[in-house]
């Protein structure tokens, strides 16, 4: 390979990794400010937090409302959300048990999502825009999210969730 070669080969890196950064970022936007229109329009405390990539739980959690998981009420779901998911990472880096860690965070970030999606969309859309939130890595999540921000929230009916 000449020394041509190798730079053409080093330029079209850097370009396809600006690329993926840019998407990311852009993603990132419309995931936050998503989530930060939702938090605002139900005039929840600290909407700002969705611009922060951690505390972006916290406001996704938030945002659901309040979650029954069969005798237990999350009231607060946010601190709830952050606690499991941060947790899970951690645990995750155990020898041997980290990959079921790893696959509890999974399940808790999609069971979160898919709540998100059901408090502001009806009928099979929930489970159709997880999926493809899923099956892009959260890039049509992401989408998905800065689309339905101005739509109205449909409080889950606690009193006959199991």
């Amino acid at each position: 390979m000449t020394e041509a070669q190798g730079l053409g080969v080093l330029l079209a890196l850097g370009g396809f990794l600006a690329l993926f950064l840019l998407l990311g970022l852009v993603f990132y936007i419309l995931f936050a400010l998503g989530l930060y229109t939702m938090a605002k329009r139900r005039d929840l405390p600290n909407p700002w937090l969705a611009w922060i990539p951690v505390a972006q739980l916290y406001t996704m959690g938030e945002v659901i409302g309040p979650v029954k998981l069969g005798n237990f009420t999350a009231d607060k779901p946010g601190l709830y959300l952050l606690v499991a998911i941060l947790g899970l990472t951690v645990l995750s880096g155990i020898p041997v048990l980290g990959p079921i860690f790893t696959l509890a965070s999974a399940v808790v970030s999609i069971g979160a999502l898919y709540l998100l999606f059901s408090r502001y969309t009806t009928g099979s859309t929930p489970l159709l825009y997880t999926i493809l939130g899923i099956i892009t890595c959260g890039a049509l999540a992401a989408i998905f999210v800065f689309v339905i921000r101005n739509n109205e929230y449909i409080p889950a009916d606690i009193s006959s969730a199991a």
